[in-house]
C-alpha cells in the first residue's frame, strides 16, 4: 500500500516536502495525488509535480470534490491552518500540519472536536518534537531520570532582514489578517516557535503532551517596519512548578543557533548547536549534542535533534500504513500549549518600539547596537531586560 498524499502549500517550507515526496527512495510507499496552492510558481519543482498529479487546485475544497487522500501535508500561513485542517478531516484525510497548530487559542477545541469526529490524526511539524534526541530525552524526563523542572532558559538569535518580513502574501510580520483572523507571525510565534514549545513539551507528562503554563509574561518589541515583535523575552511559570526563559530576536547583527540550559531537581541538559560567542555562560557545552547530566554523575548524550528533519512526514506516513514507529508525538494537545502561551503574551503584553538612535544597518538587516549582548545578559541571568533600549 502506497500513502496518497495531498500537498497544501508547496513554497517556502513547503519544498522540503516536495523534495521528499518526490525523492524515489519513497516511492515504495508515498503517492503524490495532489497539490493544492494558489501561489504555485514560487516552487522550482512545478513543472515535475504537475506531471505526477496535474495541475494544482486553488483550493482545498476543489481537490476533495474531484480526489481523495489519506495525508493532508499543509504548509501554509498560520491564518489557514485551522479551517485547513478542519476540511482536510472533513473529507477523510489524516493531517501533518506545520507549526504553529493556529493563530487563536480559540480554535484549539474546534480542531480537538473535528479530529475526534472524524478519528483521524493531526500531527503538528515541529521538528525537534519528532527527532529521535528529543524523544530519547523526554522519556528519560517522563520516567523521572532528571527529576522535577526547576529553571528552563533558551536562547535564539537569527538575523533576519527586509526580504525575510516581505514573504509571503502579506502576512509576514503581522498580528491579524484583514478578514480579522489572528496570524500572530513573530519570531516566537515562527521561526524560533519550535525552541519556546520544546520547554512545554519535553516536561509534558506523556509523550504526546506537553507541559501546561498558569502564567506567561512577556517583553516585546521591534526594530522592523512591522505591526508584531521581532524581539521577545518571554517568561512563563509552568504548571506543577519551574519557569522557563525564552529569549530571541531576529534585529540583531549575530547569529547564535539556539541554545538551551534545563535545570531540573536531580540533574541538567544542555545543548548548543555549534561555536558560539565567548560570552555565554555555555562553556561546558558540547555542540551538536544534547547532553543530560545527573546529580549521581550520570552522563547521557541525545544526539543532535537537527538530525533528518523529514522524519515527521515518514512518522505520519508510517501512522496511516500502521508501520512500528508510526506514533503521535506532536499533536493537537501537545501543540496546543505554545498558541496558548503566544495568544496570552499578544493579548496581555505591550510591543514596543527600539530607540532610533541605536538601529543600525547591516545588509537589508536592521539590527539595534548593543541588543545582542544585552540577550545574552539575560540568558546568563545578568540581566533582565532590554527596557532601556526602547521608546
Amino acid at each position: 500500500m502506497k500513502v496518497k498524499i495531498l500537498l497544501v502549500g508547496i513554497g517556502g517550507y513547503g519544498g522540503l516536502y516536495v523534495n521528499e515526496v518526490l525523492n524515489p527512495k519513497n516511492s515504495d510507499k508515498m503517492e503524490l495525488v495532489g497539490i493544492v496552492d494558489p501561489y504555485p510558481q514560487s516552487c522550482p519543482r512545478l513543472s515535475e509535480l504537475i506531471n505526477i498529479c496535474g495541475q494544482p487546485y486553488a483550493d482545498m475544497e476543489s481537490f476533495y470534490k474531484e480526489r481523495t487522500a489519506d495525508l493532508a501535508v499543509i504548509s501554509t500561513p498560520i491564518q489557514f491552518h485551522a479551517e485547513q485542517i478542519k476540511t482536510a478531516l472533513k473529507y477523510g484525510s489524516n493531517v501533518l500540519c506545520e507549526k504553529p497548530l493556529c493563530g487563536d487559542a480559540a480554535d484549539i477545541e474546534p480542531l480537538i472536536t473535528a479530529r475526534n469526529t472524524a478519528g483521524k490524526f493531526v500531527y503538528i511539524g515541529y521538528q525537534w518534537s519528532h527527532s529521535e534526541a528529543i524523544n530519547a530525552l523526554k522519556k528519560d524526563i517522563i520516567a523521572g531520570v532528571y527529576g522535577a523542572p526547576v529553571s528552563l532558559r533558551t536562547l535564539v538569535l537569527w538575523p533576519r532582514g527586509a526580504s525575510y518580513f516581505r514573504r509571503g502574501t502579506g502576512w509576514a510580520g503581522k498580528i491579524y489578517a484583514p478578514d480579522g483572523r489572528a496570524i500572530y507571525d513573530s519570531v516566537a510565534n515562527n521561526a524560533a516557535a519550535h525552541y519556546l514549545h520544546n520547554m512545554l513539551y519535553v516536561t509534558g507528562e506523556s509523550i504526546n503532551k506537553s507541559r501546561g503554563v498558569t502564567k506567561a509574561t512577556a517583553s516585546l518589541a521591534r526594530a522592523n517596519n512591522i505591526e508584531n515583535f521581532d524581539t521577545a523575552i518571554i517568561r512563563c511559570t509552568l504548571d506543577g512548578g519551574g519557569d522557563a526563559l525564552f529569549i530571541a530576536s531576529h534585529a540583531i547583527h549575530i547569529n547564535v543557533n539556539p541554545i538551551f540550559d534545563y535545570q531540573f531537581t536531580k540533574g541538567r541538559v544542555t545543548f548548543s548547536q555549534d561555536p558560539f560567542p565567548s560570552s555565554i555562560n555555555a562553556k561546558d557545552y558540547i555542540p551538536g549534542h544534547i547532553i543530560g547530566t545527573t546529580k549521581d554523575g550520570k552522563t547521557v548524550d541525545y544526539g543532535d535533534p537537527f538530525l533528518f528533519p523529514e522524519r515527521k512526514l515518514h512518522i505520519a506516513v508510517d501512522t496511516v500504513l500502521g508501520k512500528p514507529g508510526g506514533e503521535e508525538l506532536c499533536g493537537i494537545d501537545a501543540a496546543s500549549q505554545h498558541t496558548r502561551v503566544i495568544n496570552t503574551i499578544q493579548k496581555n503584553a505591550d510591543i514596543r518600539n527600539f530607540r532610533p538612535d541605536l538601529l543600525r544597518q547591516r545588509g537589508d538587516v536592521t539590527y539595534v547596537e548593543g541588543l545582542a549582548e544585552r540577550l545574552i545578559e539575560v540568558y546568563n541571568g545578568d540581566a533582565v531586560d532590554f527596557t532601556d533600549l526602547t521608546v
